[in-house]
């Protein structure tokens, strides 16, 4: 009786343990982009740093990146492109990237 009970408070103990470690991971909405980034997995643990490298870059277009719709200062590395670097917070994100081509000619609007 005493190896049954052991048995099934183990089992208990293991499944909370894997249960409440993987509640632990959050999603990353790439917002249909996520093939754009080097490194990019679905999830993070809270409190990992996760980087990512953007290399779709044209030599005409500004970007801008924003997590959660606040932008975020990026770095650049000639080999990999931007690098967006952030640590997971306790909830799932959304990384969101804007471009903007420069050399576009756009008229002043007369008032």
């Amino acid at each position: 009786m005493k190896k049954a009970i052991s048995i099934i408070l183990l089992g208990v103990t293991i499944m909370l343990c894997f249960s409440g470690c993987k509640s632990n991971y959050y999603k990353v909405d790439y917002c249909g982009e996520k093939d754009f980034y080097t490194n990019a997995k679905d999830s993070y643990k809270a409190g990992t740093t996760v980087t990512l490298y953007y290399d779709l870059i044209a030599t005409d277009t500004d970007y801008s990146f924003y997590l959660d719709d606040e932008r975020i200062n990026v770095g650049y590395k000639e080999s990999k492109g931007f690098i967006i670097e952030f640590v997971m917070p306790e909830h799932d994100v959304k990384l969101k990237s804007e471009s903007r081509n420069t050399m576009e000619y756009i008229p002043d609007v007369e008032e």
